[in-house]
């Protein structure tokens, strides 16, 4: 047992795994596993035969934002979308003859919730001697920016299909002689397997003084360590020289001769950073002046330099943008931190940052772009180039195509079953009423009752809907819109709806003039807000508080809280709390609309609404609603 838990230290996973564990037999697919977590970030997790995890690689939090320590908190697949959670579950307890699941590709919500697409896959594990199952491992990896759903071949091993997914050449050998490359190796180096299977791999190297340094590496770090990082030149088959950062790890360290891995990472064209200023400044303001992308030059998070572009594109002047900081181009510093750490990890892994993002053009119209940057540090101080490529028609054409087929199934799911299920209710309601109209006629009255509420939340849903569908074809006029006005319309609405509760609504509107760009939606994003916070407040009292101040996350907004005392927002639910029909487990009230609409109606102002705990510590105390919304003048 002592050699099994050695095998499992690199993952700085559970330090007590169980005794009966006897998956860890298979040292070779441990060690390989452990191995690929580093060059791959694939996250390997173990669940015992209750379904409880043990442990999971300390990469846990890059691949799905959640730690071993985060499960105590969660269920088992509690980070997955719930949309996706109940066929994950399923695939991952449905194993072929080699108890290994078929791949699967679903949605996961990190965290900070940012959406993410895992591809999975489950190995059952059984006990040699009882043959009962023992525990299922489970890979995950990351697929949002790799490859697409339809290119996994199921019909490959379940590591090696994992590592054909990266471009990194791979090459493992046994017994000093080469057993396996990948394809992307069989690519780069020009070879077939079958002309190098067998072979030893001497003849890659440049020279017999490089190869007989690779040998005294091996045997000399190798051989401790477990793995080793080695630079050399190695050569192509059409005798191109190569100069790679070798990642080698190894089976047993004890005896090579049972396996040793080995990823190539070519650093032959490797830019140097150090160029300096003038220089920089020279290539990228004559040559890029006239360039169909906007180009900047960030120092610091600074502006430096902008070409002309950015004047047609996001309004602005050049002298408006330069030596501003960069956070003038993104809704919130929330966004821009992200980008930055983005661009920071890539820089960081000596390669180009290259993802979409939205910025917001100087009328604060959201635009999507390809970005990229580049590192071009100098005097030690953070300083790259920006190029921001406007997401072409075709592109803009599909995305608009994939919405409108969303739209139409969220049209389809809310017809046939909410507005359906709604009207079977209020149907129920009038029979039960019918039958008991002679024997009960209280009953009856109380039957009646209950259909008329039935038939009034169709009536409101159809209504928000209606709403809905004219937000997203830009049908409402934006103009200057008093917040206190539509405020004390929401209040006095919602008074009503509620007149059988205790409702106490505070503010601090003492004085002042609060308007903003938008219309009378605000009045239902109002409403719906505290709807919402009415309906699950079981307190025999519902308070709720609202304060309005300047926001310290965007320049020129409002931001308006609402603070109640409901039961909370479990974080899983925060995630997808405005997403269509989001309703929390167990609640039969609402369609799960309302929040939606909130969500539309603040986006089509070009604001942005979020939830947080009241309580950090205490989720049961209450949740708080944060709206941000451009200001205006009255």
């Amino acid at each position: 047992m002592q050699n099994k838990k050695k095998a499992l230290e690199g993952g700085n996973i559970s330090k007590n795994p169980r005794d009966d564990l006897t998956i860890f037999d298979d040292q070779e697919i441990v060690l390989w596993a452990n191995a690929f977590r580093d060059i791959l970030d694939i996250r390997i997790s173990l669940i015992d035969s209750n379904k409880e995890l043990i442990f999971t690689t300390d990469n846990s939090v890059d691949v799905i934002g959640y730690s071993l320590e985060d499960f105590k908190l969660l269920t088992i697949f509690g980070y997955i979308h719930p949309d996706d959670r109940e066929k994950v579950r399923l695939n991952f307890n449905d194993f072929n003859d080699n108890n290994i699941s078929n791949p699967l590709v679903y949605r996961i919500f990190k965290p900070n919730g940012e959406m993410r697409w895992i591809r999975g896959i489950a190995q059952k594990f059984l006990n040699n001697e009882t043959k009962t199952e023992i525990g299922t491992t489970i890979v995950e990896f990351d697929v949002t920016d790799q490859i697409k759903p339809n290119e996994f071949d199921s019909e490959e091993g379940i590591f090696r299909t994992l590592i054909e997914l990266i471009r990194t050449p791979i090459l493992f050998m046994k017994n000093n002689q080469i057993y396996w490359t990948s394809k992307n190796w069989q690519k780069f180096f020009g070879y077939t397997h079958n002309e190098v299977k067998n072979n030893s791999i001497e003849f890659l190297f440049k020279n017999q003084d490089c190869f007989a340094k690779f040998l005294f590496d091996c045997n000399k770090i190798l051989k401790i360590e477990g793995e080793l990082l080695h630079q050399a030149e190695f050569v192509t088959k059409k005798k191109v020289s190569h100069l790679f950062d070798v990642r080698i790890y190894t089976i047993d360290k004890n005896n090579l001769s049972k396996g040793v891995l080995l990823f190539f990472v070519d650093v032959t064209q490797e830019n140097s950073i150090n160029q300096t200023k003038d220089e920089t400044i020279d290539f990228y303001e004559n040559i890029v002046e006239n360039f169909e992308t906007i180009i900047l030059r960030i120092e610091n998070k600074k502006i430096i330099w902008v070409n002309k572009l950015v004047q047609s594109i996001l309004q602005y002047k050049t002298d408006e943008l330069i030596g501003m900081n960069l956070d003038i181009l993104f809704q919130t510093k929330d966004a821009l931190k992200e980008l930055i750490n983005e661009i920071n990890k890539a820089f960081l892994d000596n390669r180009n940052f290259v993802s979409e993002i939205t910025c917001i053009r100087k009328d604060r119209m959201p635009l999507s772009f390809l970005a990229r940057a580049t590192n071009v540090s100098y005097e030690e101080k953070l300083c790259y180039i920006l190029v921001l490529d406007p997401v072409s028609d075709l592109r803009q054409l599909i995305n608009e195509l994939r919405d409108e087929k969303s739209e139409l199934e969220f049209y389809s799911d809310l017809l046939f079953h909410d507005v359906k299920n709604l009207c079977q209710d209020a149907l129920s309601q009038i029979d039960l009423s019918l039958l008991r109209m002679e024997t009960n006629p209280s009953e009856s009255e109380s039957r009646q009752r209950k259909s008329m509420i039935e038939i009034l939340r169709i009536a409101e849903l159809i209504t928000n809907v209606d709403k809905f569908f004219k937000i997203k074809r830009k049908g409402y006029e934006i103009q200057s819109y008093d917040i206190r006005k539509s405020l004390e319309r929401a209040i006095e609405k919602i008074q009503t709806k509620f007149d059988h509760k205790k409702v106490t609504i505070s503010h601090n509107l003492k004085s002042g003039r609060f308007f903003t760009l938008g219309n009378e939606l605000l009045d239902d994003a109002f409403f719906n807000i505290f709807d919402n916070a009415v309906m699950y407040d079981r307190n025999p009292e519902v308070i709720i508080d609202f304060q309005i101040s300047t926001s310290d996350n965007i320049d020129g907004y409002w931001k308006i809280e609402f603070l109640d005392n409901g039961p909370g927002i479990g974080n899983e639910m925060k995630k997808f709390l405005f997403d269509r029909f989001a309703r929390s487990k167990g609640t039969i009230h609402g369609s799960g609309f309302g929040l939606t609409l909130v969500k539309a109606i603040i986006e089509s102002f070009n604001g942005h609404i979020s939830v947080k705990d009241k309580d950090e510590k205490n989720r049961s105390k209450g949740s708080i609603f944060i709206i941000e919304i451009p200001k205006a003048v009255s």
